[in-house]
């Protein structure tokens, strides 16, 4: 694969200026990736605008065949690009296939048999009577150029479902991976390239924020789809606003585990410390506070740190390894920034919070207990292998305690009851909340994606998610041979009384009796309106 140059038009581009990227395992260089440039961005933005004449007339089955071929070429390579992230971003072998790759694929194949519904022309019933002899339906048509900035946690999976949902709703894109892991991005570009994707309709652009800048600000981007830190989507919808320009951003989260008395322990267990340390805690979705009712919580706080004591850290590349390293020298220093706050304002360190002897980013997994909403581990995304957990009374007190955050991207509950799992799921401010699970909704390819608060901007993934990449057009059609419609000039006393009458004979209390008082505006109605239509309607007046 072509892992150091960005790919304009349906090739590799050379640009002289490279920037490292590193391993974060082993703290060493991984490759050398040649930085675009202002020329570069101009260029992929020719490409992807004359790509897109023809790309949005293409037909939903040639999305499709596309997709399809894109999916196999994933298949073929699933392994190579499990590797390339374990090596550049740190997330162990096996979780990069499952949680990356696999999803990926998964997604490719949700385009391919059931997404073809969403876009589709959708027929509409007009509620307006008097409209009701005309024909309204929705098309779904592309935006137009799609600029994607991802980030490096997921460097995979989130910019390539961007990428391959804004392609199949007919529209080009201009993407710009992490500069922390720009080889990953480039993995997208090769299959595409590899499934013979016409040139143009993906462009690739390896550099650092100055890139990222520039595609948002290019006169030719329409829509915008930014994943990663609150300060930067306040900066990208900024830059975007200046052009009028859709953005779609997520940014996010501070996510809540409610475990209520009744819950499953061992699986409780489980699934906290996954939702909690997969990916050492770069997770936007991330479990990064735990709430246990008193009743259990000493005995489900002693199962999650025996279970945690088992979580293996080591390499990456190997199979069996649970825990990698950090991605980032600079997110390591934040966690223990958060993990010494919460000491000095009264928190225990019950397991973990330090750094192995070993080079990379390593950090161990870290639970915290005597945790409140003063520190800063409870407020602010900690982003890393971090476990705060607090105990709660009542499920007033817990539903208060999970919307005391200004994130609001997912949350999870923790019990047997079903009644009170739902009763509590509508009083979460979040875009998510599941049920005896956390976090695998990512990879659901008909699970709208985003939040709301701080946590960001629309939605990615599913129905939702895909007419968020389309403009939805309302067409209506009218090839009645009428005179004139009943609002038009010229206007009248007759037309005000038959409208005034109208109203109450449609909308009032004793509709019969306006009926009849509309007896003497018949032969001004016949000009404008349908009896025929008004006949077929007859219910809407009663």
């Amino acid at each position: 694969m072509e892992l150091t140059r960005s790919y304009i038009n349906g090739r590799w581009v050379s640009t002289g200026k490279t920037y490292r990227s590193m391993n974060p395992a082993t703290g060493e260089v991984f490759l050398e990736i040649e930085e675009a440039g202002v020329r570069e961005v101009d260029a992929a933005f020719q490409a992807a605008s004359t790509s897109l004449t023809f790309w949005r007339e293409s037909s939903i089955d040639e999305r499709i065949q596309l997709l399809g071929a894109v999916k196999q070429q994933l298949l073929k390579n699933s392994e190579e690009i499990a590797r390339i992230i374990a090596q550049e971003q740190g997330k162990p072998l096996t979780e990069s296939l499952a949680v990356e790759v696999l999803p990926s694929i998964d997604a490719l194949d949700f385009y391919e048999n059931r997404a073809k519904l969403y876009l589709e022309e959708l027929k509409i019933k007009y509620w307006q009577v008097l409209f009701r002899d005309k024909k309204g339906y929705y098309t779904f048509e592309p935006l137009g150029v799609v600029s994607i900035i991802s980030p490096w946690n997921y460097p995979f999976i989130i910019p390539f479902l961007d990428v391959a949902a804004s392609i199949f709703a007919g529209n080009t894109v201009v993407l710009k991976p992490s500069s922390t892991t720009p080889a990953i991005g480039l993995t997208i570009a090769n299959l595409f390239h590899e499934a013979g994707a016409p040139p143009g309709i993906i462009n690739v652009l390896t550099g650092r924020s100055s890139i990222g800048e520039a595609i948002i600000t290019h006169p030719d981007t329409r829509a915008v789809l930014f994943t990663g830190s609150v300060e930067t989507g306040k900066r990208v919808m900024e830059l975007a606003s200046r052009g009028l320009k859709k953005v779609i951003l997520e940014l996010g989260g501070k996510d809540p585990a409610i475990i209520f008395p009744d819950a499953d322990i061992e699986r409780t267990i489980k699934g906290v410390v996954w939702g909690a340390f997969m990916n050492a805690g770069q997770t936007c979705a991330s479990i990064e506070r735990v709430y246990i009712h008193e009743n259990i919580f000493d005995v489900l706080l002693d199962g999650i740190l025996e279970f945690t004591r088992q979580l293996r850290i080591g390499d990456p590349l190997k199979p069996d390894t649970e825990i990698g390293p950090m991605t980032t020298e600079a997110q390591r220093m934040l966690v223990e920034a958060h993990i010494e706050d919460a000491i000095e304002k009264g928190a225990k360190v019950v397991y973990g919070g330090k750094r192995p002897e070993r080079p990379g980013y390593f950090l161990e997994p870290t639970v915290l207990t005597n945790m409140n909403h003063e520190m800063i581990a409870m407020q602010d995304e900690t982003f890393g292998p971090l476990l705060p957990i607090m105990k709660f009374k009542n499920t007033e007190e817990v539903i208060k305690l999970a919307n005391d955050s200004k994130y609001g991207l997912t949350a999870s509950i923790w019990t047997k009851d079903e009644m009170l799992a739902r009763q509590v799921a509508r009083k979460i401010e979040t875009g998510t909340v599941t049920i005896n699970d956390h976090v695998f909704s990512f990879g659901e390819p008909e699970g709208a994606w985003g939040g709301v608060k701080f946590s960001g901007i629309g939605r990615t993934h599913g129905r939702f998610g895909l007419l968020e990449l389309t403009n939805i057009k309302f067409n209506s059609e009218d090839f009645n041979q009428r005179e004139k419609q009943f609002w038009w000039y010229p206007y009248s006393e007759s037309l005000f009384k038959a409208a005034h009458t109208a109203a109450f004979a449609m909308y009032g209390t004793g509709k019969f009796k306006f009926l009849l008082k509309l007896i003497p505006h018949l032969s001004y109605l016949r000009k404008t309106t349908s009896f025929w239509n008004l006949l077929k309607n007859w219910k809407r007046f009663f």
